[in-house]
């Protein structure tokens, strides 16, 4: 199972995210849910990072917030990076210039929380 999960990791990196998902098993985990989101099934993304022990750590939470971005779902968006800045203010400056949230630099909901 180790190992499967490790091929998943390198599948993920050559992009190759069915490959990925199919390595990683029926455990929902955040790199199950990365490929996925990757792959844009989000449906199996948004499962996968809310069933794994991640879901409530600073980058299971901004996971959800690029997961909500792919879905063109403001308030997801919002809500899940203000959860991700409260456990680790650190990724303000990078959502600032995440290119996952482009479409929203000139919004101020989203400007209000990455400043």
């Amino acid at each position: 199972a180790q190992a499967n999960y490790n091929r998943g990791i390198i599948a993920i990196q050559d992009g190759r995210y069915d490959d990925a998902i199919s390595n990683f098993g029926a455990e929902a985990t955040f790199n199950k849910a990365l490929a996925a989101a990757l792959k844009r099934d989000l449906n199996t993304a948004t499962s996968s990072i809310n069933g794994s022990a991640d879901a409530e750590t600073a980058q299971g939470f901004y996971l959800k917030a690029i997961i909500g971005a792919r879905k063109d779902n403001l308030g997801d968006v919002v809500s899940n990076l203000k959860s991700a800045f409260a456990k680790d203010a650190s990724l303000k400056e990078k959502a600032a210039k995440d290119r996952e949230f482009v479409k929203y630099f000139d919004n101020q909901s989203f400007t209000s929380i990455v400043k």
